[in-house]
């Protein structure tokens, strides 16, 4: 029996979600926090808001065929739950050093620009 094919047929379902209900959120709740750093410009905020989101989406979908691409071989449904666990933890970590180094980027460029004035 070929394991990876159940793997697959479990990863993209659950990534798919992860990457669609986190970006969807990042989205939203990012927007009041762009509104507050951009002193309430809806103009500026918008396009910023909708670039990090296709970001986001194009970063994820590329992550999740790479991981598909080199995944390892797989003999037994305890190695699938381990495979799963490794992958979709280290994406779910790299989303969340990408959205603290977005913030912490974020609001030093609007710092250092707000000192220039």
């Amino acid at each position: 029996m070929n394991y990876n094919i159940i793997t697959y047929c479990v990863y993209l379902p659950i990534i798919a979600v992860i990457m669609i209900k986190v970006g969807w959120m990042f989205y939203t709740h990012g927007e009041v926090f762009l509104l507050h750093l951009f002193h309430q410009d809806k103009r500026i905020v918008k396009p910023i808001n909708t670039l990090l989101l296709t970001g986001y989406y194009l970063l994820n979908l590329g992550y999740a065929i790479f991981t598909v691409s080199y995944w390892e071989h797989i003999s037994s449904i305890l190695a699938i739950i381990g495979s799963l666990s490794k992958h979709l933890g280290i994406i779910i970590i790299g989303l969340a050093i990408l959205h603290y180094n977005n913030v912490l980027c974020l609001n030093y460029f609007v710092k250092s620009k707000t000192l220039k004035q």
